[in-house]
Order: structure tokens, then C-alpha cells, then sequence
């Protein structure tokens, strides 16, 4: 790992865990020593170290053990450009009554503003503006690991060949009215984004055209199913990547191997071009995540309690892909009238770049460890199953002629769907 990954550790953790680089000793070999769960008491500070071991990254859980095993010596400060070894967290464990008002402060950090901003015609920034009363509208929806500004950047980006036509033709198309939706994705579900993405909304009878990628794909369709079931306002609704029937990331039963598989991710999206910024809040909710488990045990145990995490994180569990999520039930029930309006893009990522080698470990081919809990049955973006992509209802999808498919992909992938010209093409024949 390299200071660059340590930096964006640092950024993404900031007032809330200590990290330190730690450096292998040279004459030393190192000795992989799992910490056992503890039967008593739990600590009141927990240290985790993240171990490099060919490539795939892990989390042991040092809690227990002397702080000097004799397997590192102190590092380099984050002023040092020189490689290091791996990094330890260590941070003080969470009461269980103030997880919520923990991922509250996350939300903060993550999505900084809150409700709508327009999109500016000339400097094509987000600045705060009031909901027009009439007229049409284009609101851009964002999901878990990523925000507004994010968005709008890879549309933006240099490389994207269609993202900044289309930016300025709906910008014409709209007279101006290109909206962003800014709301906390941790501390609480989907349906609650909804009801204050109506509250802002008011009583507009503007025509609304949405765009949304992840989990932002849930709050659009709660506001459409819920507050406009008829279609007289969301006349239509772009998902991108988004998690319609859940996401096996989200299942309780995963968690452990959810934080590992968004661990790797956070690493190589720092090593990809343009893609470095999107790291930090991966890895800000990898770390919320292993504070919210160990707050209620050992993050080497396994038991159902530590399943019972993902419960504590409303916003990731209101897309839990299993059979007791009474939101996604609820939703997945809901008779839909309207269900033309909807269209998806979606990916199946496939990659062939050795960075991304850990991607195969959490598919249901892997070979790496038969007895482990699997995130996805089969094809997938790296964060949503692509068939939940374009499931409404138990008998209703979105149909191949509303979808922009890319198949399988060697590029492609969760995060960098705006990134490109063919999704911002589709977005243009669909809307414009």
C-alpha cells in the first residue's frame, strides 16, 4: 500500500479514528495472528490492523493483543512519501445508544448539503435555489457512496464524450431548472428521503424527470410510488446501477464480507484515473461500518449479533437484499400503474485489470473459500446485483427497450457509471 491510500485513511476517518501506518520490520517475518473474541467485557477501544496479503485486503482484529507484537516498527508521519506496510485504526467502541447519532455526523460529512441546489448555466456548479412552481424539471438523485457533486463531475469529466453536451442541452431543455436532491444515506432509509425530498418539492406542480444512481434509486421510486402513483409529476425515472430489489451487500448475513469487498474497493478506486475522490467516501463508510460492529461485539465473532449490525444502519439495510426487509417487501408489493416511466442502466463488471484481482473472491464461482458467505449469486456492478437493476414487482421488469445494458464490462462499474458517454447518451435520447 502506498502513502496515497494512507491519506485517503486518514481524510475519510478524521476526528472520529486514530490511524497509523505501521511498517514490517525487515529481519522479522510476519505471523498472521487472528485475536480471539473476548468472553468478557468488551474493551472500550478497539485497534484493527489492515493486512495486505497478496494483493487482498483484510481487517484482524489486534484489540486483544500487546500493541507491540514485535511484527512492526513505527512508520513514517503522512508528511513521508515512502511506502508502508499496512495501517491500524484505533478508535474508542461506540455505546450501542449512540450509533444513530454517530452515522448522523457521517451523513454529515458525506453529504455536507442537504435538499435541493441548481445546477448553474455558466460556472456549472451547485448553488442553493428554490423549487419552481410550474414548468419541467430534471432532479439528479444521489446514492450511498457517492453525492451530488460526484455526479455532475463525471458528466463533466474530460474523458466523458457526450456528459457535457448533454449537461447543456438540458440545461436548455429545462430553462435552467437541472436539480440535484442532497440527503444523508446512513442514518436513515430510503422512505424517509423521500418524504423530505416531497417536502422540499411542496406544492410544485412541475413535471419531474429523475435521475439516480445506487440507492438514490429507492428514494425516486418511494416518491413516485408514494406520492404520485398516477404519473402526473414523475413522468419519467433513469435508474442507474440501482438497487430496485436490494443488494446483497446490504444483508445482514454479509456484513463482514461487505466490509471486505468495500475495503478493496476503496483501494483500487485510489489508484484509478479520475476516480481517487470517490475512494475517500467508500472508505469512510467502510470504517462507520466497522465501528457500528464492534460497538455491540468482537469484530472476529461470529454470531448473530454482529449480523444484527447492518439492522443499526437504516440506510444500507432499507436495501437489503433478504425476505424479512419490510421496506423493499413493501415497495416490491406495491401495485404500479405507471411502470413505462421507469428505465435503468446497468452493468455486469467483468474486469481484467489485476487491481481489481479480490472481485472474483465474493462471487458464488469463487474457489477461495467455499464455507463463506457470498455477496453476489452472479453478475454484478461490485455493489448491486444486475438483475435487481430492473425488478418492480415479483412479475414486472423494466423491459430491454427502456434499459441501456452494458453488458459485461471490463470497465464498468458502480462508481463510474457517469463517467460514461453512453450513459450520458442514453440519458440525452431518453429525456431530451
Amino acid at each position: 500500500m502506498d502513502g496515497k491510500f494512507l491519506e485517503i485513511a486518514r481524510s475519510a476517518t478524521a476526528g472520529s479514528s486514530q490511524v497509523r501506518p505501521l511498517v514490517q520490520r525487515p529481519d522479522r517475518t510476519r505471523i498472521r495472528t487472528k485475536a480471539a473474541a473476548p468472553s468478557g467485557p468488551l474493551p472500550p477501544r478497539v485497534r484493527l490492523q489492515l493486512v495486505d496479503d497478496d494483493g487482498i485486503l483484510d481487517w484482524e482484529d489486534v484489540t486483544a493483543l500487546p500493541p507491540d507484537l514485535g511484527r512492526f516498527r513505527g512508520a513514517p508521519t503522512i508528511k513521508s512519501r515512502e511506502a508502508f506496510e499496512t495501517l491500524e485504526l484505533e478508535f474508542e467502541r461506540l455505546p450501542p445508544s449512540k450509533i444513530t447519532q454517530f452515522l448522523s455526523s457521517r451523513d454529515e460529512k458525506l453529504t455536507p448539503y442537504r435538499g435541493l441546489r441548481r445546477l448553474d448555466s455558466e460556472t456549472k456548479t451547485l448553488q442553493p435555489a428554490s423549487f419552481p412552481a410550474t414548468g419541467d424539471v430534471l432532479i439528479f438523485v444521489h446514492g450511498t457512496f457517492s453525492n451530488s457533486d460526484n455526479m455532475i463531475a463525471g458528466l463533466l469529466d474530460k474523458e466523458n464524450e457526450h456528459g457535457g453536451e448533454f449537461l447543456d442541452q438540458a440545461l436548455r431543455r429545462y430553462s435552467g431548472n437541472v436539480f440535484t436532491f442532497d440527503h444523508p444515506t446512513l442514518s436513515v432509509g430510503p422512505i424517509l428521503n423521500a418524504w423530505d425530498l416531497q417536502r422540499v418539492i411542496g406544492e410544485s406542480d412541475a413535471k419531474i424527470h429523475l435521475v439516480s444512481h445506487s440507492r438514490g434509486g429507492l428514494v425516486s421510486r418511494w416518491w413516485c410510488e408514494t406520492f404520485d402513483p398516477q404519473g402526473r409529476q414523475c413522468d419519467k425515472s433513469i435508474f442507474v446501477g440501482s438497487p430496485l430489489a436490494g443488494t446483497g451487500l446490504a444483508a445482514p448475513p454479509n456484513i463482514r464480507e461487505t466490509i471486505h469487498l468495500l475495503t478493496q474497493f476503496s483501494r483500487a478506486l485510489q489508484a484509478a484515473a479520475g476516480l481517487t475522490a470517490l475512494a475517500m467516501p467508500v472508505f469512510s463508510v467502510v470504517e462507520a461500518m466497522l465501528r457500528v460492529v464492534t460497538s455491540i461485539t468482537n469484530l472476529a465473532a461470529r454470531t448473530p449479533v454482529a449480523d444484527a449490525a447492518m439492522a443499526m444502519v437504516p440506510g444500507l439495510f432499507g436495501m437489503s437484499r433478504v425476505g424479512n426487509n419490510p421496506e423493499l417487501l413493501r415497495l416490491l408489493e406495491t401495485p404500479s400503474p405507471q411502470t413505462d416511466r421507469y428505465y435503468a442502466v446497468r452493468s455486469d463488471f467483468q474486469p481484467s485489470d489485476p487491481a481489481w484481482k479480490f472481485w472474483r473472491m465474493f462471487r458464488k464461482e469463487r474457489l477461495v473459500d467455499a464455507a463463506a458467505d457470498v455477496l453476489f449469486d452472479g453478475a454484478n456492478d461490485l455493489v448491486v446485483d444486475t438483475p435487481s437493476m430492473i425488478d418492480l414487482a415479483a412479475d414486472v421488469k423494466i423491459p430491454d427497450s427502456r434499459v441501456m445494458d452494458f453488458g459485461q464490462s471490463k470497465t464498468v462499474h458502480h462508481l463510474n457509471y457517469f463517467y460514461q458517454g453512453d450513459t450520458a447518451k442514453f440519458l440525452g435520447d431518453t429525456l431530451l
